[in-house]
């Protein structure tokens, strides 16, 4: 149990990036971030969006989830990933939720502020399908959905072109809404967070790409994933192989070395030939733990292991996804 509960404090820390790296983020370029709420299965759920500069109306913008880890929130996902910034530079809108917040009590509460405190009993987590008590009555894909409605309804979004991404209990998560809303988005991003067990025992609707992010010295979710919960990341890599009809053969390389004081390596795996042109993508970050890479080291790396320096998973993921679109889905006939 009290291994349970380190871990669990582990987990619970990326809600730190929100406080560490405010002042780093106060002197980037500013980037009009807003806010947004919604009433959805009883709830007032809340979110943060980005919609760049070059955006008129005319043109059907893509759009890219980003969910946050156990504990943080929309804005600790923000300063994480610094999806702002891609979006701008390449032209979608991004959508930073947040997850329900439960009390000691098990009730779903509105918290005061973002404040982290990792003695905190409120729960900040996205049902992932295995979730238990309150939690597990909480509609996230239902929610996930309901957001794509309301900015189809606000701006002119391509609807086959609808992505989720997230970290560790947010890419748990965006594996889950690949396997039950793989109608309405085209392709995930996870860093470190595999397919859930309950997950495993169900097929996808639609074939659909999906990228991992996964460190091999993860000491908060493991690659060889947790007996009766969390598949290994191989046999995550063999679900979404097999339900998209990939080939058995990935193509290997390893990412060039562009940080020379940085030891982790990235070695990346391509499934292609998926049916509908999708495609399973590892990038095994080997040496890497439970973090972002090109994200910051927001705590020490005898906690949680090295951030890798040797890829901006944010750009990469948007790279590897962008051109993927959902099978004979167009955003014309869904206005």
């Amino acid at each position: 149990m009290k291994s349970f509960k380190k871990k669990l404090s582990i987990f619970l820390v990326l809600g730190l990036v929100m406080s560490m790296y405010s002042v780093v983020a106060a002197e980037e370029p500013t980037y009009d971030i807003k806010s947004g709420k919604m009433e959805f299965g009883g709830y007032e759920r809340t979110f943060q969006y980005y919609v760049p500069t070059s955006y008129t109306g005319k043109k059907a913008l893509p759009v890219m989830f980003s969910f946050h880890g156990s504990g943080s929130s929309s804005a600790g996902q923000i300063l994480l990933t610094g999806y702002q910034k891609i979006a701008e530079k390449e032209g979608f809108i991004v959508i930073f939720p947040d997850s329900t917040v439960i009390n000691e009590n098990d009730e779903v509460i509105i918290p005061e502020n973002d404040d982290f405190d990792p003695n905190s009993p409120l729960v900040r987590r996205w049902n992932t399908g295995s979730a238990t008590g309150t939690l597990a009555s909480i509609d996230d894909v239902g929610y996930t959905s309901a957001l794509i409605d309301s900015f189809n309804d606000d701006f002119n979004i391509d609807l086959s072109r609808v992505y989720a991404s997230g970290m560790s209990n947010g890419a748990m998560f965006s594996n889950r809404l690949a396997v039950e809303l793989s109608d309405r988005i085209a392709g995930i991003g996870a860093v470190t967070g595999q397919l859930g067990h309950n997950m495993a025992e169900i097929a996808p609707k639609n074939p659909i790409t999906t990228v991992l992010v996964m460190g091999d010295t993860d000491p908060v979710v493991p690659y060889e994933g947790r007996p009766g919960s969390l598949l290994s990341v191989d046999s995550t890599i063999d679900y979404w192989t097999a339900a998209n009809k990939t080939v058995e053969r990935p193509r290997v390389s390893y990412l060039p070395q562009i940080a020379e004081d940085d030891p982790t390596k990235i070695r990346r795996e391509i499934y292609g030939g998926g049916k509908f042109g999708t495609e399973v993508i590892l990038y095994k970050v080997e040496g890497g733990g439970h973090t972002w890479p090109g994200g910051p080291q927001y705590l020490p790396s005898n906690v949680i292991g090295l951030a890798s320096k040797q890829m901006d998973a944010s750009q990469v993921i948007w790279d590897d996804l962008k051109t993927h679109k959902i099978p004979k889905l167009n955003s014309e006939n869904h206005k």
